[in-house]
């Protein structure tokens, strides 16, 4: 049925395009001597087989046909170059820019111009064509050689469409395909910063980013530069563009050859001086060595990729093989336009190809990065683990080391209370005994009492002062919070002064809370903290609130965990016979509630000074 609709719309608009004239004869004149004859050429025309090499400007005159109907007329000119000024019959029609140096850069724009109607004779209608151009020699690329294609006069309803196919083709593909690369040139330096020790990702970001900046070129008209000049920076951009490619495939297959690297960045730096030196009337031959030079070296290094990498690297190799294969016949094709072996096609054939290329080997990188970085987190998470489990041992170990410690300490002071009673008390009370005197006998006797209380209380120290404890607690908060950015508001009960935690209760806590200001300032994203605490004879109860994005408890619940912070909150409040919460802020934000019960009999189990030092 589709095929059926397609003849019937060509039959319906044969005798509109059968009005379109080609023009393909013409008589040249160079630069504007219009006496005589002129020369008789063929359109489409190259400058390089008829035209002296010191012309700058040309003249076609081409004989237009009859031109009947009521149509809208134009005059379509698929490829000019450099530029050109339309004339009918003397009088002109339209100019696709400055016709002097600089001239406007027209080689890949098609120009398409009204031809009035009331300009037309009867009879004897002559279509004028100067075009501004510069001699073969003096470009670096045969894309950019001067001359005129054949020129079709007609209907603009029908030139109009061909126009705009060929500028899509020739100008906004191109434009699309030059921002997408840039695109993935940026993406991949920032994937360089990441991983720094990737080169290859910097290569092939600095790579795909300068092949954007000379696919420029191709769409941007006026540059504030004379030809020789813009000729030099374009050709002078291939070698550090293509270097950075080479790189990229050695460093791919981590291979690093210092006179390699300076030998390309010597050539980057060597090819703009010799171009220089050898002139604008010798440009393109040397140009073309330039480029015959970098498809070799471009030869070389995939033929070195491709053997490190099927002895090394063997997962990149069919994929990069492949692509180096669709690059080898791209630029082939490049080489034998440049050196005259093919005719020059319509489109720029490897800036075409060039996003396949690209966007096949950017993919991998992704993949790449991806892996290493999964790889990092699975090596983090290991080390976690063992941090994790060396940790609770150090925990283990100090416990019993503790505990170990407190028995000695209360075997000695068992000891000395012993030897206190047996010597001192003992001798008091054989003193009062043999003294018999009552006022005497009263003061010795409470000498003998404070004595003992001495004893007594040295033996029965206590773990933590909690008066010590929270004035610890509190510099620590403020001081992470202060250094994180986040606002601090601290709210703790001043404890009774004889207030003691035993050293595990005093211990665990201190890991909750540095637990959970961590994180608050890891994974919050708050602007404010809120800690609250409160210390009595019974019980020690911590909140910890925050302002920031919150997050679902149940959920973390059934999902499982993928970090450490909340598991260990939970088994050291555990271990403290507590109970814990998270909930909703008011406001927004997380909440963290606490509450420990006080073991007072804990307390007798370690000297002051001992749990002091453990803090």
């Amino acid at each position: 049925m589709r095929s059926i609709v397609t003849v019937l719309l060509c039959w319906a608009a044969w005798p509109v395009l059968a009005q379109v004239q080609e023009l393909t004869q013409a008589r040249v004149f160079f630069d504007g001597q219009l006496g005589g004859a002129g020369v008789a050429v063929s359109l489409p025309h190259a400058w390089e087989a008829q035209v002296p090499p010191q012309v700058r400007r040309v003249t076609y005159r081409l004989e237009l046909p009859d031109l009947n109907g009521p149509e809208l007329l134009g005059v379509y000119l698929p490829r000019v170059c450099s530029n050109a000024e339309v004339y009918l019959n003397g009088e002109l029609l339209g100019s696709g820019g400055r016709m002097s140096e600089p001239v406007t850069r027209n080689c890949y724009f098609p120009q398409l111009f009204n031809l009035p109607r009331a300009l037309i004779r009867p009879e004897g209608n002559q279509l004028t064509v100067v075009v501004a151009g510069f001699p073969v020699q003096q470009v670096s690329a045969r894309q950019r050689a001067p001359g005129l294609s054949a020129v079709a006069v007609g209907p603009m309803q029908v030139l109009l469409p061909r126009y705009e196919t060929q500028l899509f083709w020739n100008v906004t593909v191109a434009q699309i395909i030059a921002s997408t690369i840039g695109l993935l040139g940026l993406a991949m330096l920032g994937l360089a910063v990441v991983r720094r020790q990737d080169s290859y990702l910097m290569y092939f970001g600095l790579f795909t980013l300068g092949w954007a900046l000379l696919s420029v070129r191709l769409f941007v008209r006026e540059v504030p530069l004379d030809n020789w000049t813009t000729e030099l920076l374009i050709c002078s951009s291939f070698p550090p563009v293509l270097a950075c490619f080479f790189l990229f495939l050695m460093r791919l297959v981590g291979r690093r050859m210092v006179w390699v690297d300076r030998f390309l960045w010597a050539q980057a730096l060597l090819v703009p001086g010799v171009l220089w030196l050898v002139g604008p009337e010798r440009l393109l031959p040397f140009a073309s060595g330039v480029y015959n030079l970098l498809a070799l070296e471009f030869v070389l290094c995939a033929a070195f990729f491709s053997v490190v990498g099927w002895r090394h690297a063997r997962r990149e190799f069919w994929l990069m093989s492949g692509v180096l294969v669709l690059a080898f016949v791209l630029v082939g094709v490049e080489i034998a336009l440049q050196n005259a072996w093919l005719p020059l096609p319509k489109i720029h054939v490897i800036h075409f190809a060039m996003p396949i290329i690209v966007g096949v080997i950017g993919i991998r990188l992704v993949q790449l990065f991806v892996e290493a970085l999964n790889q990092s987190e699975s090596a983090n998470f290991r080390l976690e683990q063992r941090v994790a489990e060396k940790s609770g041992e150090i925990e283990r170990s100090y416990a019993e080391l503790v505990e170990l410690r407190a028995h000695e300490a209360a075997r000695q002071e068992r000891s000395r209370i012993a030897s206190d009673l047996h010597d001192d008390l003992g001798a008091r009370l054989l003193s009062i005994a043999q003294s018999g005197a009552g006022a005497e006998v009263a003061g010795m006797a409470r000498e003998a009492l404070d004595d003992m209380r001495l004893s007594v209380r040295g033996m029965t120290g206590s773990a933590a002062l909690a008066v010590d404890a929270v004035a610890d607690w509190r510099a620590e908060v403020v001081s992470r919070l202060d250094a994180a950015g986040l606002g601090v508001h601290w709210n703790a009960e001043e404890p009774d002064e004889t207030l003691v935690l035993p050293a595990r209760t005093h211990v665990q806590l201190t890991r909750i809370l540095r637990e959970a200001v961590s994180n608050v300032i890891r994974h919050s994203a708050a602007a404010s903290c809120w800690v609250t605490l409160a210390l009595d004879d019974n019980e020690v109860r911590l909140v910890v609130e925050d302002d920031g994005r919150g997050f679902d408890a149940q959920a973390v619940t059934r999902q499982g965990r993928a970090g450490h912070g909340l598991p260990n909150i939970e088994r050291r409040v555990r271990k403290l016979n507590g109970v814990h919460a998270f909930a909703h802020r008011v406001g927004g934000g997380t909440r963290l509630d606490v509450c420990v019960p006080l073991d007072s009999g804990n307390s007798a189990n370690m000297p002051l000074h001992e749990n002091r030092a453990d803090r």
